[in-house]
């Protein structure tokens, strides 16, 4: 590793002496040379740079950088940050390679910039470095791995690539406990406004494929999501292999549209976090896991959330070889009172979702079409003394025109709060057919919700039973 090297011994000959350098190195010629291979510094031969490119899509000239990858697995982290430096401002990043490595977590900036991908980015999977080396998520103490940062920018994988998560070495560590300390999201937009991220993939995501958080004005178009276990071990037991894979989550955000998304896995497709106002979902299929998820909400105590003015479109939910379809359109939100603490423990939350409508929706062997939870925990409790305490209100809720079937005989279970009961919810056009018809009573169930009269909910009706309960939910 080091030019110099000491021999010690009495033996060496003068001859010896002239060939091999005897001189000690300093000590900070030594600290200099570990550094150099502890911190690799970027390679600007491996970038190219033009002032003057004349963009194509803008027919304006613009700065754009050529980023080749390092090959054989060497971290091409410090090179994608160098460049980025030099054409994150107003300029075009062309990552043109099939394969680069991502060893460390990155946290860029973009302005009225393209980030040009055509190949994977491809995250390294040193558990422990990782771990240690994790951006701070303070939502559940989570981790992120890539933050994008800033405004006017397009993120392009060109239908060739995006991000690879490496994701199976977190599968396997986190087998019985998807929530598990320091699994980072792949892709996070993050204090963003007006972005477009297009043509682009995640596979195999660590945890979160993505994340919006505290932005506005941002478009998923032609997305694309898969988390498959590939250990044998997982066919018998799904749902512990692939808890926390979700396709996409929105947090404190405004504004975000999803268009023509594709996800795999097993978890919540798109989850719609605290305060997310204006979101679009059109033509979206998920496939395994949890379904469309408004929430977890109302985790943390004595803090307001909001869900509000949602509109969604033609969405398609269908199981898994690899995982079941647990729920369809999922509404969740925490007990009334808190008990234990993040991430798997909280409540106690207050706030309201209202203004949504979800229309055209065709489900395939869901177990759990439309459901209503007020009561979610995480923890090993008796869950039946917080049933009634939730302080969150849904309301102002619209479902039209949904088709296919359930796995079991209950389609619609609204399971709602005393302390807070579902009101101004309309149905039109249910047409679900149970997978099961040995207990219709249950195909119905609306607990604590104020019916009207006129909101297509006259065959729904209070109900005890405990058949058929099992959310297999997560957060």
């Amino acid at each position: 590793m080091w030019s110099k090297i000491l021999v010690a011994g009495t033996l060496l000959t003068s001859a010896l002496a002239g060939v091999i350098d005897l001189t000690v190195p300093s000590a900070g010629e030594l600290l200099s040379e570990l550094d150099a291979v502890l911190h690799p510094q970027s390679e600007p031969h491996l970038i190219s740079y033009n002032e003057n490119y004349l963009d194509p899509e803008t027919q304006t000239n613009r700065k754009h950088c050529t980023l080749r990858a390092r090959g054989d697995e060497k971290d091409d982290s410090d090179n994608l940050v160098t460049a980025v430096k030099k054409c994150g401002k107003g300029g075009i990043i062309k990552l043109p390679d099939a394969n680069y490595t991502i060893g460390k977590p990155l946290d860029i900036y973009l302005e009225n910039a393209v980030l040009d991908i055509h190949g994977w980015l491809s995250f390294t999977t040193d558990i422990p470095y990782w771990i240690e080396h994790r951006i701070y998520f303070p939502f559940q103490n989570q981790s992120l791995a890539f933050v994008i940062r800033g405004h006017d920018y397009v993120i392009n994988g060109n239908d060739k690539g995006g991000i690879d998560g490496n994701g199976q070495v977190w599968y396997d560590y986190a087998k019985d406990f998807g929530n598990k300390y320091g699994r980072p999201m792949s892709l996070t937009i993050k204090d963003s406004k007006n972005v477009v991220v297009k043509n682009f993939s995640i596979i195999q995501p660590q945890f979160w494929a993505s994340l919006v958080w505290g932005s506005e004005n941002v478009l998923f178009k032609d997305f694309y999501v898969n988390a498959t276990s590939f250990n044998p071990e997982s066919s018998s037991d799904e749902k512990n292999w692939l808890q926390n894979t979700d396709g996409s989550d929105t947090y404190q955000s405004y504004n975000v549209t999803y268009e023509n998304m594709v996800y795999q896995g097993g978890d919540d497709c798109i989850a719609l976090k605290p305060n997310s106002t204006l979101i679009v979902a059109k033509n979206v299929t998920c496939v395994g896991g949890t379904g469309i998820a408004f929430g977890s909400i109302a985790q943390y105590p004595g803090v307001k959330d909001i869900i509000e003015d949602v509109y969604m479109e033609n969405l398609n939910l269908y199981p898994s070889d690899q995982c079941p379809g647990y729920q369809g359109v999922y509404f969740k939100s925490w007990i009334g009172v808190p008990v234990g603490h993040e991430p798997n423990g909280g409540g106690g939350g207050y706030g309201y979702a209202r203004n949504i409508t979800v229309k055209d929706v065709y489900m395939e062997d869901i177990w759990h079409p439309v459901v209503v939870q007020t009561d979610l925990t995480y923890l090993d409790i008796d869950r039946s003394q917080y049933t009634d305490t939730s302080l969150f209100e849904w309301s102002d809720i619209h479902l039209k025109n949904f088709t296919g079937t359930g796995l079991g005989n209950r389609l619609v279970w609204m399971n709602c709060a005393k302390a807070t009961p579902c009101f101004d919810w309309t149905f039109e056009d249910i047409d679900l057919k149970p997978g099961k018809t040995d207990h219709p009573e249950i195909s119905y169930t609306c607990n604590n919700v104020v019916l009207g009269g006129k909101d297509g909910l006259n065959q729904c009706h209070p109900s005890n039973s405990t058949l058929e309960t099992n959310a297999g939910g997560s957060i």
